[in-house]
């Protein structure tokens, strides 16, 4: 009778987020990824195949934990105003300084990682699809192709915002930007 797991998958998983969001993939090793998870290196290997499967459970976390929680919250915004709706993505949060888990995974993994590359654009997808949902419910005057436009270089300015915000670089007046990009 195989033992039960003597450790929370959750909590290891949020450890591994963690430092892959801090390091990096690359620049994560084994004794840091364990000392993250809070894992010995035989629990490590009983529940995990190796650092690829564990990195790929911290992509589907953040998908779950972050992509779809803002997703719910443009689909919910009830103002009249699209910039109001979309401030939220341009607002630094308490992790600016560690950039965006997708854009980070995008540049570092994904060029070398097909299902990466995969799940990331699924998110990226995902994003602007909520972003052109805000733009479609509010009519900001534009024929269904330039909104389409419109969503895409939204999501590409706050993955630029969220890079931007690893460098430490100041996040000034991005309602204004915002605003005066959708003539608001």
């Amino acid at each position: 009778m195989a033992r039960p797991r003597e450790f929370d998958t959750s909590t290891a998983i949020g450890g591994a987020m963690a430092i892959f969001w801090r390091q990096g993939y690359k620049a994560t090793n084994l004794p840091d990824l364990l000392r993250a998870m809070g894992l010995t290196r035989g629990s490590f290997y009983k529940a995990f195949a190796d650092k690829e499967t564990v990195y790929f459970q911290t992509l589907l976390r953040y998908d779950t934990e972050v992509v779809s929680t803002t997703l719910a919250m443009l689909k919910a915004c009830d103002t009249p105003l699209a910039t109001t709706c979309l401030m939220p993505l341009f607002t630094p949060s308490g992790k600016a300084d560690m950039g965006c888990f997708i854009c980070n995974a995008m540049v570092e993994v994904a060029p070398d990682n097909p299902k990466v590359a995969q799940k990331t654009q699924e998110m990226a997808d995902r994003l602007k699809e909520g972003i052109l949902g805000v733009l479609e419910v509010r009519d900001v005057g534009l024929s269904p192709t330039h909104r389409a436009d419109l969503a895409e270089m939204i999501l590409h300015l706050y993955f630029g915002f969220q890079a931007m915000g690893k460098s430490g670089r100041a996040q000034d007046d991005w309602e204004g930007r915002i605003r005066r990009l959708l003539g608001e």
